[in-house]
C-alpha cells in the first residue's frame, strides 16, 4: 500500500461510508481476476452493462450465498447484455478459495491497495473497530483490516452509475430479481 492509499484511507475511516450514488460516473479500474486476466471496467463497458459487486470474502456466508445466487442467474446477466463482476480485498489464495466455493464463472478481482474499494466510496469501518478492539481477523497485513460495504452496482455503457444497494448491514443483499430490472 503506497502513502497516498494509506492518506486516503485515514481520511476515508474519519466518515462512514456512503457509497456512490446514481448519476454519477463510475471510476474505471483494472485488476486481475481469479484466471490471471485483466479486467477493466471502461473496456468492459464498451461490449456490457456491468454489476459490480463488492465482497467481503470466502469466509462470509452472506457473500457464497449471494454469489450462488449469482451464478445460477448468469445466463439471465448476459442474456440481458450485463457482464458481472466482484471485487475484494481478498488475496490470491481467498480469491481462488471463493471461486471454488461459489464455482464462479465471473471476474472476481483482488482489490490491490484498495484503490477500487476507495474510489466506489465502500470501505467499511467494521473490520477497523475488530482490530482496534483486538479481535482477531483474517491476514496479518494491512490491507485485510478494511472490508468493503457488501454494496452492488449497475453501470450502463456510458460509464454512468443507474442502480446502487448499498447497506451497511452486511446481511443485507440485493436480490437478481431487483438487478434483472435495471438491465
Amino acid at each position: 500500500m503506497n502513502l497516498i492509499t494509506i492518506f486516503l484511507l485515514a481520511i476515508s475511516l474519519l466518515t462512514d461510508p456512503a457509497g456512490l450514488k446514481v448519476g454519477q460516473k463510475a471510476p474505471d479500474f483494472t485488476g486481475t481476476d481469479q484466471n490471471g486476466n485483466r479486467i477493466s471496467l471502461y473496456e468492459s463497458l464498451k461490449s456490457h452493462k456491468v454489476i459490480l459487486t463488492f465482497y467481503r470474502g470466502a469466509w462470509c456466508k452472506y457473500c457464497m450465498g449471494q454469489f450462488k445466487d449469482y451464478q445460477d442467474s448468469i445466463t439471465y446477466f448476459n442474456n440481458n447484455g450485463a457482464m458481472l463482476m466482484a471485487v475484494s480485498p481478498e488475496h490470491e489464495e481467498g480469491i481462488q478459495k471463493t471461486a471454488k466455493i461459489s464455482n464462479a464463472s465471473f471476474s472476481l478481482i483482488h482489490d490491490d491497495g484498495l484503490e477500487i474499494m476507495h474510489s466506489f466510496e465502500v470501505i467499511s469501518t467494521e473490520r477497523v473497530k475488530e482490530y482496534q478492539e483486538g479481535k482477531e481477523a483474517s491476514g496479518e497485513d494491512n490491507q485485510h483490516k478494511f472490508l468493503p460495504v457488501p454494496a452492488t452496482y449497475v453501470i450502463n455503457q456510458n460509464g454512468f452509475i443507474e442502480y446502487v444497494f448499498f447497506d451497511p448491514n452486511y446481511k443485507n443483499r440485493v436480490t437478481v430479481k431487483s438487478l434483472l430490472r435495471y438491465l
